[in-house]
């Protein structure tokens, strides 16, 4: 069905504008798209094509009319003789990408856009119109734009190609690394420092290298310390090296099962770690992490490639000298 908008706007809607380039459209997408539909002046109206199978229809197919827009015809965003901008399923499927990259684009979220269209042209053509696209800052603005746009291009195109990685490839990436996919499932003590918690930290660890009950003895050290609050269960599950604190984890998966770690002076409490079992992550569940592993690799290898001849020269004078805690703003190398 076709569903009429009304969107007012402060402009003269009927002049005609200076011709749209791709990347203008872009700057004014990403400066008014969140903007809420002004409340004065004149009118204009905007048309979505509504269809329960609209991913059925050809991509040529206009979704989207703009009445009262008077723009220099393009490929996709026609001006008609009544001024009016019509964009096919096609070009507004890739504008939803642009504004939503990581691909999550619902039904209204995809009116939300084509609601706050006419209001975009309205006032990118009342910018021209003062001719505000002739100044350095726009022409700054769209070179900035442009070269980020196509910079994020790239990383994402760099992203879905590296997602493509063969199995043998996977299957090496496992055996290789074998210590990335170990897990171990441990039980903890838990004493809030005291002097008396020190004092009986060593009999416990003891104790629970012994075998003894881990949950027994969490509820006797309680008790012993006057803990008001109950005690903490000792079962923290199962844990990779990099769910772990980084100043025990080396300990932790150098125990064998039944072993107990020594007292960990951490930042609240002393603890005392036993490891009950060890364990590798089977290569199914591990695939999808083996991927983005591999893939963020290739893209961090790709971007290296690409920027590591690329020098930047700066004026002093003009910048002044970096902090020496702030690092480089640039990502590339500086002389």
């Amino acid at each position: 069905m076709d569903v009429t908008t009304r969107v007012r706007v402060g402009t003269n809607l009927g002049r005609r504008a200076n011709r749209c380039t791709p990347a203008r459209l872009l700057v004014a997408a990403m400066s008014f798209l969140p903007a809420c539909p002004a409340q004065n002046a004149s009118t204009s109206s905007i048309s979505v094509q509504e269809s329960d199978d609209s991913e059925a229809r050809p991509a040529s197919d206009p979704v989207l009319s703009v009445r009262g827009i008077c723009q220099e015809p393009q490929e996709s965003a026609r001006s008609t003789g009544d001024c009016t901008v019509t964009v096919s399923r096609q070009d507004f499927d890739a504008l939803m990408s642009i504004l939503s990259p990581s691909g999550h684009i619902t039904p209204e979220m995809k009116r939300h856009v084509a609601e706050s269209y006419a209001e975009m042209l309205a006032l990118a053509n009342a910018a021209r119109d003062l001719k505000l696209d002739d100044s350095p800052r726009y022409r700054a603005t769209v070179r900035w734009l442009e070269s980020k746009m196509l910079a994020d291009m790239l990383r994402r195109h760099l992203e879905q190609e590296s997602r493509s990685v063969p199995e043998a490839e996977i299957e090496a990436y496992y055996r290789e690394e074998p210590s990335r996919f170990e897990e171990v499932r441990i039980r903890r003590l838990v004493l809030p420092k005291s002097e008396l918690a020190r004092q009986m930290a060593v009999t416990l660890r003891d104790r629970a290298a012994r075998g003894e009950d881990m949950e027994h003895l969490q509820k006797e050290a309680y008790q012993a310390l006057s803990e008001s609050a109950s005690p903490p269960t000792t079962d923290v599950g199962t844990r990779r090296k990099a769910n772990l604190p980084s100043g025990v984890s080396d300990e932790i998966f150098f125990l064998q099962p039944g072993e107990v770690s020594q007292v960990e002076n951490e930042t609240y409490s002393l603890v005392i770690y036993k490891v009950e079992a060890k364990s590798r992550v089977p290569l199914e569940r591990a695939r999808n992490e083996i991927i983005t592993e591999i893939a963020q690799k290739k893209v961090q290898q790709a971007i290296q490639t690409l920027t590591e001849q690329v020098r930047v020269e700066r004026n002093q004078e003009y910048f002044g000298p970096a902090s020496p805690n702030s690092g480089d703003f640039i990502p590339f190398k500086t002389k």
